[in-house]
């Protein structure tokens, strides 16, 4: 590994220096980037190929980024995302355990004459990945003249794949239904708001997992959960944070909205509340293999403009290790 890469990786991962400040080591990753194009700030397409210096070095940097973007995002979506870096060595796989409750049989002294039950089985799965594409020419060039520093080329690296992954995230969390496996329609529920039906369906979750549930949703899902106890406590809630953070003693935590990548158009429900419990994450990310650079010759476009690419497999999917809750509420 390169001085240059070593650097740049510390610097994205956070490992402090002992000697410079960050701002001084961004300095230095830049000028040691335009070292590597020749010591020049614009990018020259005859010199920027597969196998150039700075071509691999930012072949080697955009996968750190992307990587520890998504370790360190603050979206409260996140809490649910099982992250998986088969680039780390790990692989597609996540193995769901069957759950053991035995049924206890009354017997008299001496007697082992009790039926046996046998420990159910479980299953792994898999999340398929595709190629996930986006454009790193117009940053890099900004970056080498100076337009921007090194943690603008990586808050926008990060910040294109993280939205394209958390709106897959959205998508696959707000397509559960019934028949997804684990569920069943006792945890699936529609019609208009009903707060001892949300209370069922809240125990329904606990019974099943042992573990104390949350109540996920947009602001406004939440707000449709209109019943609480008017207490001081609860007004600040309202007026303060839009919803009541609390429903009959369970916390209730508000997802971020977001847009339909290209569009104004919501990707989650506002009208879906999610009940989970425990530590399961039922969204599975799946970051396969190392990215790839690829450069566009200008003469394969009729305007002559070079083009470059960056490339990653990704996958998201919804695997139910544990039993959650979906109420859609109509009518409101």
């Amino acid at each position: 590994m390169s001085d240059v890469v070593r650097t740049a990786i510390d610097y994205i991962k956070k490992v402090s220096s002992k000697d410079f400040s960050r701002e001084n080591i961004a300095g230095t990753i830049r000028e040691a980037l335009i070292e590597l194009n020749g010591g020049s700030t614009k990018i020259d397409p005859r010199k920027f190929y597969r196998g150039a210096e700075l071509f691999e070095t930012i072949q080697e940097l955009i996968p750190v980024i992307i990587d520890e973007g998504l370790k360190e995002g603050d979206n409260p979506i996140l809490n649910l995302v099982d992250y998986r870096n088969i680039a780390d060595g790990d692989l597609n796989e996540f193995i769901v355990k069957g759950k053991a409750i035995f049924a206890v049989a009354d017997t008299a002294n001496g007697i082992r004459g009790v039926r046996r039950q046998r420990i159910p089985d479980g299953y792994k799965a898999s999340v398929p990945t595709t190629m996930k594409l986006i454009r790193v020419y117009e940053n890099l060039g900004r970056l080498l003249a100076g337009r921007v520093d090194f943690n603008d080329f990586i808050q926008g690296v990060n910040e294109s794949f993280q939205q394209r992954i958390l709106s897959d995230a959205y998508a696959a969390i707000s397509g559960v239904t019934s028949s997804t496996a684990g569920l069943n329609s006792k945890y699936i529920k529609a019609g208009a708001y009903d707060e001892n039906e949300l209370i069922t369906l809240i125990q329904h979750v606990e019974a099943a997992t042992g573990k104390v549930a949350k109540i996920y949703g947009t602001k406004a899902a939440l707000r449709k959960v209109t019943t609480a106890k008017e207490s001081d406590e609860a007004l600040s809630d309202l007026y303060n944070i839009g919803y009541y953070g609390r429903f009959n003693g369970t916390e209730m935590i508000m997802l971020r909205q977001a847009h339909i990548p290209g569009t104004d158009t919501f990707i989650l429900n506002d009208s879906q509340l999610y009940i989970l419990a425990g530590d399961d994450r039922p969204i599975k990310v799946v970051n396969e293999g190392n990215g790839i650079l690829y450069a566009r010759s200008a003469f394969d476009n009729n305007d002559l403009t070079e083009e470059y690419y960056y490339g990653q497999n990704f996958g998201v999917g919804i695997i139910c290790a544990e039993k959650i809750g979906i109420k859609t509420i109509s009518g409101t």
